[in-house]
């Protein structure tokens, strides 16, 4: 949250009362008590949360997978609010679908066949991810150190891991200190790349500064961070014909997505070679069934989908929802 705010110029959270806490750090609000349990996600601390009221626990899943590094995190999720036999559980359904239309990977998948790209080639491989997907970024960090490449980042994607440092479990390097790690800065106001050009928290990194002279001329050597606003880099850039683009987010929703045309149009200008490879952060349908019957709710209410009536299929006491309304338990 330090770093969205201090990084972006719409993202201000202002002051207010904020309680950090861990799994197994019960939190009492007048007669409940709300007890958090980590999950695996694609984005770190995510948790589910088990709410201990008189009349028995309500479970609310939040964002959770088991194809991901730490599957252990949501079993350890489902083998709690299993042992409180819910009233009921709050179930998060984003991939609840009739049909998966799009190909999703584990999340070691997406090491492994981004390695077989980054191997067969000696041309420049640019990657796109979510920015706070920091297993995402360790996967594609590894797989350049395996293959003797450095991986350039953006200044906000190497602040955001200088604050993530003093977490030791997410084992993330250090931008500043590690050698495997470059940082790129477009030019600005000046042109010249002059320090003055940038804000004080881009700065703490021009150690460790590239250009896009310095990325056209080693393109064998690296792996790149390019998100949908540097596009426009590749003019200076110049990517060899045949060079690499990984899509590591989600597919569009419609044929008419206009980020996706802008993007293709972008990559085929450059006549790059396009892959699309990506883990979700959330469970697929047939894991939601499964995780429904091991927990074994009383009453199901499904949040965070387009397809609750899928959830009686499989599952029994289903509450479909309106949006403001309120349920009894």
């Amino acid at each position: 949250m330090e770093s969205m705010e201090e990084t972006s110029s719409f993202c201000k959270y202002g002051e207010h009362k904020c309680h950090k806490f861990r799994t197994g750090h019960e939190k009492k609000i007048d007669n409940i008590k709300v007890e958090p349990v980590h999950v695996d996600h694609s984005i770190p601390a995510a948790y589910g949360f088990i709410i201990h009221t008189s009349s028995g626990a309500i479970v609310y899943t939040g964002d959770l997978r088991m194809h991901g590094p730490r599957k252990d995190l949501t079993e350890d999720f489902m083998e709690k609010a299993k042992s409180c036999e819910p009233i009921a559980m709050i179930c998060e359904g984003t991939r609840m679908v009739e049909k998966e239309t799009r190909k999703n990977y584990s999340e070691t998948q997406v090491k492994d066949l981004s390695n077989d790209i980054v191997s067969s080639t000696n041309k420049m491989v640019f990657v796109t991810h979510y920015s706070r997907d920091m297993d995402r970024f360790r996967s594609f960090y590894e797989v350049a150190k395996k293959n003797g490449r450095q991986v350039v980042v953006s200044p906000k994607t190497a602040y955001l891991l200088s604050k993530l440092l003093d977490d030791e479990r997410l084992d993330l390097p250090d931008p500043l200190k590690d050698d495997n790690i470059l940082v790129y800065y477009k030019r600005k106001k000046s042109g010249q790349f002059d320090e003055k050009d940038y804000y004080a928290w881009e700065r703490v990194f021009m150690d460790k500064m590239v250009t896009y002279e310095f990325i056209r001329k080693n393109q064998r050597n690296l792996i790149m961070d390019l998100d949908f606003y540097q596009f426009a880099e590749l003019i200076d850039i110049k990517p060899s014909p045949a060079s690499h683009f990984i899509h590591s987010m989600s597919e569009p929703f419609s044929e008419e997505d206009i980020e996706d045309q802008v993007m293709h149009n972008w990559i085929d200008h450059f006549k790059m070679h396009f892959h699309q490879l990506h883990a979700s952060g959330h469970m697929d349908r047939k894991q939601l069934e499964d995780l429904i019957r091991y927990i074994q709710p009383k009453k199901v209410f499904p949040v965070h989908t387009e397809n609750q009536q899928l959830f009686k299929e499989h599952c029994r006491n289903v509450q479909t929802i309106e949006y403001g309304k309120e349920y009894m338990l």
